[in-house]
């Protein structure tokens, strides 16, 4: 991932915008898990909200996999629709998991 790139393209430094990431990186974990607790309790509207922090912080880094996945979760919180959410949920654990290494 060029750290360097991204930061340009929204016009911030490589240094401040890989504190940016760290950051997103801490919170969109535990919006993740808080998205699956509430899942696992029904309160959908919550999931949704946390599900729509990510999307919100990680598309206005540019990272649109992450960004899309996450509106992806918040749809489906919405529509109280399950199926899609194993697969989205997987995909960002593992991309968040793969910045955070990257970040290392």
């Amino acid at each position: 991932m060029d750290f360097k790139d991204l930061a340009s393209n929204i016009g911030i430094d490589e240094e401040d915008f890989i504190e940016l990431l760290e950051m997103l990186v801490d919170v969109s974990m535990t919006d993740l898990e808080t998205f699956e607790t509430e899942i696992a309790a029904g309160n959908y509207n919550n999931a949704a909200m946390s599900a729509h922090s990510i999307k919100g912080a990680s598309g206005n880094l540019g990272l649109t996999d992450i960004s899309k996945a996450a509106a992806d979760l918040e749809k489906a919180a919405k529509n109280s629709d399950q199926s899609p959410m194993p697969e989205r949920i997987a995909f960002l654990k593992n991309a968040l998991n793969q910045l955070s290494e990257a970040l290392s």
